[in-house]
C-alpha cells in the first residue's frame, strides 16, 4: 500500500475515533481492533470485485467497506447509501478530508428511495439478511453485477432462505479476518418464478 494511502487510512482512523466519542459509528468493543476488524475486513472485498469500478455500498454506516474500497482503488467510484443523517455527516467529513469528492458520493436516504441505476458491484456489511439485501439491491443490478456480502456463521441458513425467492449463482470465500465468517460472492440474481 503506498505511503499516501496509509496516511489517508491513519487520518480516517483518527476521525473515526474522534467522532465515535459523540455518536455510535461502530461497536465500541471493536474500536481497539479498528485495523483488523474494519479496515482489513473491508479491504479483502476489493480483489473479489474483479474489474468492477462502480460500487454501491448499502447501509454504509462508518464507511465500511465503501470508503476503504475508494482509498485502495483510485479508479473506483463508490456510492454510499446511509439513512442516518449524522452518520452521513461523518462520511461527508471523511470524504472531504481525504479529497475523495470526485469519486465518492454519500446519499442520505433509504435504499428504497434511491433512483435505480446499475452498478458493477453491490456490497453491504452487517446490515440485513441475504434475501433482504437482494430485495433492496435488485434494482441496482445488471446481468454482470457482482454482489459481495460478508456473512457470519448463519450463512447457510441465509442462502437457503434467499433461495426461496431468488435464483442466483454464488460461491463462498473464507474471510481472512474471522474463521467463522464467509463472503457470499453472488451473481445473476433474479426473482424466482412462481410455479
Amino acid at each position: 500500500v503506498p505511503r499516501e494511502t496509509m496516511a489517508a487510512f491513519d487520518l480516517y482512523a483518527v476521525m473515526l475515533e474522534d467522532w465515535q466519542t459523540r455518536m455510535n459509528l461502530v461497536g465500541p468493543s471493536t474500536l481497539p481492533m479498528l485495523w483488523s476488524r474494519h479496515f482489513t475486513d473491508s479491504a479483502q472485498l476489493l480483489p473479489l470485485g474483479g474489474s468492477g469500478k462502480r460500487w454501491l455500498d448499502i447501509g454504509a454506516g462508518a464507511g465500511f467497506p465503501g470508503l476503504v474500497i475508494a482509498l485502495l482503488d483510485p479508479d473506483a467510484h463508490v456510492t454510499m447509501v446511509e439513512s442516518i443523517a449524522k452518520k452521513c455527516r461523518f462520511l461527508e467529513a471523511v470524504v472531504e478530508a481525504l479529497q475523495l469528492e470526485d469519486r465518492v458520493r454519500v446519499a442520505n436516504r433509504r435504499i428504497e428511495d434511491m433512483p435505480a441505476e446499475v452498478f458493477d458491484v453491490i456490497t453491504a456489511r452487517a446490515l440485513a439478511a441475504l434475501d433482504q439485501l437482494f430485495r433492496w439491491g435488485l434494482r441496482f443490478a445488471g446481468a454482470e453485477t457482482r454482489w459481495l456480502l460478508p456473512k457470519g456463521a448463519k450463512v447457510a441458513e441465509e442462502l437457503a432462505n434467499a433461495g426461496r425467492s431468488f435464483d442466483y449463482r454464488h460461491r463462498l470465500v473464507p474471510s481472512c479476518t474471522d474463521a467463522a465468517a464467509r463472503i457470499v460472492v453472488a451473481s445473476k440474481v433474479v426473482w424466482r418464478l412462481r410455479r
